[in-house]
C-alpha cells in the first residue's frame, strides 16, 4: 500500500508583497553612505518608529518592534539596507507591508519549513513531497543522497550531537563498557540548517516555486553573506548540516536553540531561547565542532550565523512565541471538526491553518 501523497511544507504558505510598485527582482541594492549618514539615517529611522501609530482597529500592530528586531540582529550591509527601505517606505500603511514582507518571506517561512524532511527519508516506499508516492518511485536518489550526507556528518561530528555532546546509540553500542566513561548515548537525526524544505522539490508547482523563489530573493537580500554558498539546489549538502540528538533537532528547528559564531574557528556560542529542559539541561554554553573525518567538509559558519540571526529575530520581534500559541491553540481547531448546524467560524480557521494574522 502506498503512503499519502506528502504536501510540502511550503506549498500553500501565501506571502506578503514587497510594499511599493517594484517586484523583488528590481530591488536596489543599499545605497553606500559615510558615517556621518550612517548616523542621521538612524536618527531619522528611530524617529519614524516612534512616531509610528496603530493603525485604525489594529490596538496591537507590532510593525515597530518586529522592524527593530531585524535592525538589532541583522549585519551592517543589510541593517543600513533596511534603515533606508523604512525611510523610503514611511507610513503606516507601507510599514506595515514592509513588515508583512519580512515576516512571512522570513520568520514565518523559516518556522514552517524547519525540521521538515521528505517522505523519501522513510522506508520504501519513497515519497518526495508534492508528488504521489507513484511518482515518488522514479526519485530514489533523494533518499539515497540524504542518508549519504547523514553518514558524512556522523563521520564528521564523531558520531556525536554537536550541541550536547551524546553519542549516536549504535556507535555506543560498539564502545567496549569500560571505555564509555561519563557518556551518554541518544537517537540522532541529520539537521540542515537551512531548511531542506527550501529545496526545489516540486518544479511542477508555480505556487511553491514563486514561493520559494521570493524566499530565497529575502535570504539573499538581508542576509548577503550567504549568497553564492546555499541555494535550493545544494542544501542537502554536509556544510549545511550538523549532527543532532532528535530532541535537540526539533528544538534546533524551532529555533529555540541557536549556535553564534565567534571569532575562533568553528567556535559558537550556544544560546537557549526556551528550549525544553530535558534538552536545555544537556546544552554547554560554547561549543566547538570538530573535524573527526577531514574528507568531510564542515558546517559553514556563515549558515549558521543566518539561523542564530533569525532565531534572535524571531525571540525579540515575539513572532516564535505567536507562532507557536497560534499552533497550540488551534491544534484542535481543524477544518474536520466542522459542526453541522454552520456554527463552525470557519474564517478563523482558515486564517490560523494559514497563520495570516500572525
Amino acid at each position: 500500500m502506498f503512503a499519502r501523497e506528502f504536501e510540502d511544507p511550503l506549498g500553500r504558505h501565501i506571502l506578503a508583497q514587497y510594499p511599493g510598485s517594484k517586484s523583488p527582482n528590481q530591488l536596489a541594492p543599499a545605497l553606500s553612505i559615510n558615517h556621518a549618514q550612517r548616523k542621521t539615517l538612524q536618527f531619522d529611522v528611530d524617529k519614524i518608529l516612534n512616531d509610528y501609530s496603530n493603525p485604525p482597529g489594529q490596538n496591537q500592530d507590532d510593525t515597530p518592534k518586529v522592524l527593530r528586531a531585524f535592525l538589532k540582529y541583522l549585519c551592517e550591509d543589510a541593517k543600513t539596507l533596511l534603515m533606508q527601505e523604512i525611510k523610503q517606505f514611511n507610513g503606516n500603511t507601507s510599514l506595515r507591508q514592509l513588515r508583512n514582507s519580512l515576516v512571512d518571506s522570513i520568520l514565518k517561512s523559516m518556522l514552517i519549513a524547519g525540521g521538515k524532511q521528505p517522505k523519501s527519508l522513510t522506508p520504501s516506499p519513497i515519497v518526495i513531497p508534492g508528488l504521489t508516492a507513484e511518482e515518488s518511485q522514479n526519485q530514489p536518489e533523494l533518499r539515497s543522497d540524504h542518508i549519504a550526507v547523514k553518514q558524512a556528518c556522523l563521520a564528521r561530528d564523531g558520531h556525536r550531537c554537536v550541541l550536547t555532546g551524546m553519542v549516536e546509540r549504535l556507535h555506543f553500542m560498539s564502545i567496549p563498557p569500560q571505555n564509555r566513561g561519563d557518556l551518554r548515548s541518544c537517537t540522532t537525526e541529520c539537521a540542515h540548517i537551512i531548511p531542506f524544505a527550501l529545496s526545489k522539490l516540486n518544479p511542477n508547482s508555480t505556487q511553491e516555486a514563486e514561493t520559494k523563489a521570493q524566499v530565497w530573493r529575502a535570504i539573499y537580500r538581508y542576509f548577503p553573506f550567504v549568497v553564492g554558498k546555499i541555494g535550493p539546489e545544494n542544501i542537502n549538502a554536509p556544510e549545511n548540516a550538523i549532527t543532532l540528538r532528535s530532541e535537540a533537532h526539533m528544538e534546533f528547528a524551532a529555533h529555540r536553540i541557536a549556535a553564534e559564531p565567534t571569532n575562533t574557528e568553528h567556535k559558537y556560542h550556544v544560546h537557549d531561547l526556551g528550549a525544553v529542559y530535558s534538552v536545555a539541561r544537556d546544552l554547554s554554553k560554547t561549543i566547538t565542532i570538530t573535524q573527526s573525518d577531514p574528507a568531510v567538509a564542515m558546517p559553514d559558519p556563515d549558515l549558521l550565523r543566518l539561523h542564530y540571526q533569525i532565531s534572535m529575530i524571531l525571540q525579540e520581534s515575539g513572532i516564535r512565541e505567536r507562532y507557536e500559541r497560534t499552533i497550540w491553540e488551534n491544534e484542535d481547531n481543524l477544518i474536520q471538526n466542522i459542526q453541522p448546524d454552520g456554527s463552525t467560524d470557519l474564517e478563523n480557521i482558515l486564517s490560523s491553518k494559514m497563520l495570516i494574522d500572525i
